[in-house]
């Protein structure tokens, strides 16, 4: 009889300590608010910053690394105010938590090892929003760090989402670390017959007469041989530009004004002779 009134007991009261009797049309009004209020912060905050950046040059990657923790920062005390608004009891509050990351931890671990990734790139800072990086196959401008995953855009304008757990097991090459120059690398190839420190020299001055060009930095020029299918010599341009966003710019720049060098003194004649003709720029 004992064990029948406890059974009783139990199917009576589990109810009344249900999460979603905690769920009323309020609250959940209340959580739509919050969230809505949310957006419109972060929206806020990313254009504030972003006009910051752009009135102030020098600061501008100051501005870019402060968004992604904002933001960040925003969505977890967000989280945690709807814990509260859904159980205000100290008790239940733990409870809730511990029962909401029991099961988070159960139906999307992969999601939860994303965000932890997330939180390793803005602790670790392997690269911060405007780096130009690769990670793996994809190079380009970092221009979203968010808690799943990093999102950059490539030279070709393409949009490429990389999730944060992938970061972690993959190299990641950064090629500004947080100022706005970086080295451009043009590689340009030439026939076996070319002569190397004219070579050298071509390479050199339009390396130095290009707009783009940080003129503080050293500009370096190399030559090498190589061999694929045909023998090449193959002129490698190191030099600063600027501003990152004007790299590609920069590698066409550099190409341009060598090529039209090497077709005006010849040394191009030995492609011709094997039914290769280089166009003019």
């Amino acid at each position: 009889m004992h064990a029948i009134h406890s059974r009783f007991f139990l199917a009576v009261q589990l109810p009344e300590l249900s999460f979603s009797d905690r769920i009323t049309p309020a609250k959940l009004t209340e959580i739509a608010l919050l969230i809505l209020i949310a957006w419109i912060a972060i929206q806020w905050l990313s254009k504030l910053l972003n006009l910051l950046g752009n009135k102030i040059p020098r600061s501008r990657f100051l501005m870019k690394l402060l968004e992604p923790a904002s933001r960040i920062g925003i969505w977890f005390v967000v989280m945690f105010a709807i814990i509260h608004i859904l159980a205000p009891e100290h008790e239940a509050f733990w409870a809730s938590l511990a029962s909401l990351g029991l099961a988070i931890g159960l139906g999307a671990q992969d999601l939860i090892k994303n965000v932890i990734g997330g939180i390793i790139v803005l602790i670790d800072r392997p690269y911060q929003l405007g780096d130009r990086v690769r990670i793996g196959d994809a190079y380009g401008e970092i221009d979203h760090i968010g808690l799943r995953s990093t999102k950059l855009t490539t030279p070709e304008d393409t949009r490429v989402t990389i999730p944060n757990l992938d970061i972690l097991n993959r190299q990641v090459f950064n090629a500004n670390s947080g100022v706005p120059d970086c080295q451009v690398v043009t590689d340009l190839y030439l026939p076996p017959d070319a002569s190397p420190d004219s070579a050298v020299e071509i390479g050199y001055e339009a390396a130095a007469c290009s707009p783009y060009l940080l003129a503080q930095k050293p500009i370096v020029v190399l030559v090498a041989h190589g061999f694929d299918r045909r023998p090449y010599v193959r002129l490698r341009i190191k030099a600063y530009v600027f501003d990152h966003r004007h790299e590609p710019k920069m590698m066409s720049d550099i190409t341009s004004r060598a090529t039209r060098e090497f077709i005006r003194l010849g040394f191009l004649k030995g492609w011709e002779s094997e039914g290769i003709r280089p166009a003019t720029q």
